[in-house]
């Protein structure tokens, strides 16, 4: 059956009101209740606290979009395809990212059309401030934040991280580096590495438990601060994971001018991001531009953004590596 135009578009409009479904479906936990295999509508509507007339006609639209299944014959309903990465723990799971942006991106993107007009985030104008300074002032949010980015970067970087070329490197500056989680990841694959993970205070707060818990406290440590002011030094290589893609071009410079600071002659920088252009999903690196334009102010970049960007702080552009998923290792030297 051909499909029209007016009713592609249709749904395309209709995608907010998939994404508050999926929202629901990760706030009520549907996805975890049914990890051990599909149950009946009426038994897994009580389990969730919700109703079983209104979750079968969730279930019969989701399904559509392979986050279910549902047998309306037996009233069952399963997980889909798709269903797993809006549960807790699944190795795919973004349920944080799901949480997080209905609760914080959501509203301000009533705004885009302004934004396109004046260049201001929608953010700013509708939660009357930054999105950061916003959320560092709730540690909910923060918490909530904070979980989203480590789902998404668990997702998006894993490739990445495995790819980083370490040779030589005895000590490493994770710039934005949230939980630990990447650094530590690291230090479990090069025994000699030493590293510091380097965030804001109420943000790095939560990195000293995660690097005990994985055994690598002995030879990371987390350090508090603002990385528009400095960053821990010296060290022979920086990396920053999803970080300078927050901040319009300037700011990004300023980040970059403190590592160049801080780090020891010809140290290395490796950055982890989307490349406009290049990478195996390029819808990703479109979508994450979006974001920015409505969040943050900042923006994806393309291999010559990079280049120019890189340059202005000090940086030779070595190569751009593209991974099996979204994400992009930026390689790059200190100058002389």
């Amino acid at each position: 059956m051909t499909v029209t135009p007016a009713a592609d578009m249709l749904r395309l409009l209709g995608g907010f009101e998939i994404s508050q479904a999926l929202y629901a479906v990760a706030r009520t936990g549907l996805a975890d209740l049914l990890l051990s295999g599909p149950r009946p509508v009426t038994e897994l509507a009580e389990a969730a606290g919700v109703r079983s007339d209104l979750l079968r006609r969730l279930a019969r639209t989701l399904a559509a979009e392979d986050v279910f299944t549902l047998d309306e014959a037996e009233d069952m309903v399963g997980l889909g395809p798709l269903g797993t990465t809006l549960a807790t723990g699944t190795p795919e799971s973004v349920r944080n990212v799901a949480l997080m942006w209905m609760e914080t991106h959501y509203l301000p993107f009533a705004e885009l059309t302004q934004t396109l007009r004046d260049g201001i985030p929608s953010a700013d104008r509708v939660l009357g401030q930054p999105f950061f300074d916003w959320l560092g002032q709730d540690p909910a949010k923060v918490a909530t934040f904070s979980a989203a980015m480590a789902d998404l970067l668990r997702t998006l970087r894993q490739d990445a991280l495995a790819s980083l070329d370490l040779a030589g490197a005895g000590s490493v500056v994770d710039v934005g580096g949230a939980d630990g989680a990447a650094l530590a990841e690291l230090a479990e694959r090069h025994p000699d590495l030493r590293g510091t993970v380097f965030d804001l205070p109420h943000v790095v707060a939560a990195a000293p438990e995660l690097l005990r818990a994985r055994g690598v406290a002995d030879r990371v440590t987390a350090v508090g601060g603002d990385f528009f002011a400095s960053v821990p030094g010296p060290a022979d290589c920086y990396l920053a994971c999803f970080i300078l893609h927050d901040w319009p071009d300037d700011r990004a410079v300023r980040i970059l001018e403190n590592i160049r600071a801080a780090a020891a002659p010809g140290a290395r920088l490796f950055l982890v991001e989307t490349v406009l252009g290049e990478g195996t999903q390029p819808q990703i690196a479109n979508l994450m531009d979006l974001t920015m334009m409505g969040m943050l102010g900042g923006r994806e970049r393309t291999r010559d953004h990079w280049q120019t960007l890189l340059a202005t702080a000090g940086f030779r552009l070595d190569r751009i590596r593209p991974t099996k998923g979204p994400m992009c290792v930026v390689e790059a030297t200190l100058q002389p």
